[in-house]
C-alpha cells in the first residue's frame, strides 16, 4: 500500500481531529468531529466538511498515525442478522419463541447486499433467513470495515476447520442499472476485498441490462438506458431475488430446521405449562 503523508497544514488538522476523538469515551462520526474542528476556528464554513472527509479518507485508508477505517462511526448504516443464532440450549427460548441457526446445515453461506435503504423491506420480506447488508448509497469507510468483519465472522463460525468442508461465502449484491450504481459497488468492494482476510464469491445478482429489458422497465427519462431498481415490479423484484438466492439455499433444509423449532416450542410451551400447573396445586 502506497505510503501516505500528509501536508503539514492537513497534519495538523488530522492530529487535532484525533485528539477530539480520544477525548470522549463513544464512537464519534464525521459529522461531530467537523463540528467541534468549526467551533475551534479550524473551518470556517459548513462547506468545508468535504475537505475534513477527504483528509480523513485518505489518513483511515491508509492507516496513517492511528488512523484506521473505525476511527470514525457511521451514523446511518448497519448489517441486519437474520438466520444466524446461539444453538445452546439456554438461548432457545425467549419469550416462547425458537429461532435455531439457519447456516449450519446448509451448503453456503449467504449475505445480501443491496444498494437502496429503501427497500430494505423488501429484501427482509423477500430472503428470510439471510442477513442483510444496505448500502445506502456510497459506503462509508467505517462501514465497509464492519462489512468486511462481518464476513469473517460468518467464516471464524462456520469454518473454524479451514481446510476441511468449507462452507463457501457467496456476498449476492443488487442495486441500479447505471453508472453511479456500478461506481457504489465496484468503491466499496475494492476495499472490502482488501481488508477481509478470508475468502468470499461476490456475485452482481441485478439489476442488469438484460433484466431490465426482459422486464421492459422504463429508462430513467435523463439518463436513456439506465434504470433503477425501483422501476421493478414487487412480483418482478421478488422473482429476482429468489432466484438468486435459490441457487445457493436448500429450501427444504430450512423447512427442516423451521420443524425442529416448532417441535421445541411446542415441548417448551408444555414444560411450561407443567410448571404452572405445579405452582397452583
Amino acid at each position: 500500500m502506497e505510503e501516505y503523508q500528509p501536508s503539514p497544514e492537513v497534519e495538523n488538522i488530522l492530529n487535532r481531529a484525533m485528539a477530539h476523538i480520544k477525548s470522549v469515551e463513544y464512537d464519534v462520526s464525521g459529522r461531530w468531529l467537523f463540528y467541534r474542528l468549526l467551533q475551534e476556528g479550524i473551518f470556517s464554513a459548513k462547506s468545508d466538511v468535504k475537505k475534513l472527509e477527504g483528509y480523513t479518507s485518505k489518513a483511515r485508508k491508509r492507516f496513517w498515525n492511528g488512523w484506521n477505517p473505525k476511527t470514525l462511526t457511521d451514523e446511518t448504516r448497519k448489517i441486519i442478522w437474520k438466520g444466524v443464532f446461539n444453538l445452546a440450549v439456554e438461548n432457545w427460548i425467549e419469550d416462547l419463541e425458537c429461532e435455531l441457526d439457519k447456516f449450519q446445515n446448509q451448503d453456503y453461506i449467504i449475505l445480501i447486499c443491496y444498494e437502496a435503504k429503501a427497500m430494505t423491506g423488501q429484501f427482509e420480506y423477500y430472503t428470510n433467513h439471510l442477513p442483510l447488508i444496505a448500502f445506502g448509497g456510497d459506503a462509508s469507510i467505517h462501514y465497509k470495515k464492519r462489512i468486511a468483519e462481518a464476513i469473517e465472522w460468518v467464516d471464524n463460525r462456520y469454518n473454524k476447520n479451514k481446510n476441511k468442508n468449507r462452507k463457501p461465502i457467496k456476498i449476492l449484491y443488487f442495486g441500479d442499472c447505471d453508472a453511479k450504481g456500478r461506481q457504489i459497488y465496484q468503491s466499496a468492494f475494492k476495499d472490502i476485498y482488501e481488508w477481509c482476510s478470508v475468502p468470499f464469491d461476490l456475485i452482481y445478482c441485478g439489476l442488469t441490462q438484460e433484466q431490465a429489458k426482459d422486464y421492459n422497465l422504463p429508462s430513467n427519462p435523463e439518463k436513456p438506458n439506465q434504470y433503477q431498481w425501483e422501476a421493478l415490479t414487487d412480483e418482478q423484484a421478488k422473482e429476482l431475488i429468489t432466484n438468486a438466492v435459490n441457487l445457493y439455499q436448500d429450501s427444504k433444509k430450512i423447512e427442516a430446521v423451521e420443524k425442529t423449532q416448532e417441535k421445541i416450542l411446542k415441548q417448551a410451551k408444555e414444560v411450561l405449562l407443567n410448571v404452572k400447573w405445579s405452582k397452583k396445586k
